[in-house]
């Protein structure tokens, strides 16, 4: 009886997977360009999860995880993997399993511990148990990297969308007013990623906020050497404009920075999926668009395809998936 469990998981998990890497494939190199998105950050793998019911019904074309998909919190690789596969075996999760392409980057409680970076003992393990949760090919770069960084491109080259994933903690040295986040080889990643890309929606992704300043814990102004870094290179009127989607703080909000880079820089914090509550409704943000959204929440990043420039629609969606906080611009230098 145990030999025929075995066999019939291994073919239902085989078969998802190559479902999976069909669709990938399909959309990466494919004839269909992507105009729907959805993200979310923050999730208790032991919590009941509704909010993605609400993520599956709007049929999204691709799913981020920002960081703390898990709250592992353990240098034990062994306890990670157990608490991501409760994630995978989750019963509101499981709608998302082979449905779209799911990727993704991590944050402190996924690393393993919280607020960790570059010292944490257990990163080189914690790399893997992570990359195995997201079925990462045993001969992808990601599996020789020094951090989970990555670069995801969708869509035909006339529409395309580029993902640029940050890894905000196997580099990370301590808060400092010149201390660094990302490391050597990350930076030097990112800007040949952005300086080669030909993709008209460029996504930024960082799994704590960028542009808010206002919280005293996890924000890249605890770093601000390498925030002005950043500003600069999205500021090169080389690169191409972006999007950055950020985490981490169990709340949802949107903020606009329109002189930093010069054209409007939109920043998206979708946070938490089933633990909400953080920060508050006072908390200082002059980049804000209107008010915060303390609620359990996801994000989504809509693609209108124009002759022109593409028009983008980011919004916050509650538990049932109605937008709480909105906005719509074109995406242009």
């Amino acid at each position: 009886m145990s030999g025929q469990f075995l066999i019939t998981s291994t073919l239902m998990r085989t078969k998802r997977v190559a479902g999976l890497l069909m669709a990938i494939t399909s959309i990466a190199a494919g004839a269909e360009p992507l105009s729907r998105i959805a993200f979310g950050s923050c999730c208790r793998q032991d919590r009941p999860a509704p909010i993605f019911s609400a993520i599956a019904d709007s049929r999204p074309e691709l799913f981020i995880w920002m960081g703390d998909n898990i709250y592992g919190d353990s240098p034990d690789p062994e306890v990670l993997r157990a608490k991501y596969r409760q994630l995978r075996e989750h019963a509101d999760y499981a709608p998302l399993n082979g449905q779209f392409p799911i990727i993704g980057t991590w944050d402190d409680h996924d690393y393993g511990k919280n607020d960790a970076g570059s010292e944490f003992e257990s990163k080189v393990a914690s790399q893997e148990a992570f990359l195995d949760f997201f079925e990462v090919p045993e001969d992808s770069p990601r599996r020789q990297r020094k951090g989970v960084y990555s670069c995801e491109d969708f869509g035909p080259e006339e529409r395309q969308v580029r993902v640029i994933l940050l890894d905000t903690r196997y580099h990370r040295e301590a808060p400092g007013a010149d201390t660094d986040v990302l490391g050597r080889e990350q930076w030097k990643w990112l800007e040949e990623q952005l300086r080669e890309s030909t993709a008209q929606v460029n996504l930024l992704v960082s799994s704590i906020q960028f542009l808010p300043n206002g919280a005293r814990f996890e924000k890249w102004g605890n770093f601000p050497e390498a925030r002005t870094r950043l500003l600069a290179l999205l500021a090169d009127p080389e690169m191409p404009p972006v999007v950055i989607l950020s985490g981490d703080r169990h709340l949802g909000e949107i903020s606009l920075d329109v002189k930093s880079a010069g054209y409007p820089l939109y920043e998206i914090t979708s946070s938490s999926l089933n633990a909400s509550g953080g920060g508050s409704p006072q908390e200082i943000n002059p980049l804000r668009i209107g008010n915060n959204f303390r609620a359990a929440n996801s994000g989504t990043l809509s693609i209108e395809w124009t002759d022109a420039e593409p028009i983008i629609t980011l919004a916050l969606r509650d538990v049932e998936g109605a937008p709480q906080r909105a906005v719509t611009f074109p995406l242009k230098r």
